[in-house]
């Protein structure tokens, strides 16, 4: 007999956030394999998380102002 279960990734998703803290590490733990990532892709998703405090001055809402300088591309041309 051959049983498939099949989640959708709200379902997932829900599972994941009834888990208890000691289950979410060990999940944390197992995903890349789990993802089938490269130990090369897992490396580049660390950087790319360490590069995100680089930017975090961008979400300063007083520099909004200076959004205007920047020309916008027109569409259709």
């Amino acid at each position: 007999m051959d049983l498939t279960l099949k989640l959708n990734v709200d379902q997932v998703s829900a599972a994941i956030l009834l888990l208890e803290q000691e289950e979410k590490h060990v999940l944390k733990q197992r995903l890349s394999t789990l993802l089938n990532l490269t130990p090369e892709a897992v490396e580049d998703l660390g950087w790319l998380k360490l590069a995100e405090l680089a930017f975090r001055f961008w979400d300063d809402p007083a520099e909004d102002i200076y959004n205007d300088l920047i020309p916008m591309a027109e569409s259709g041309n």
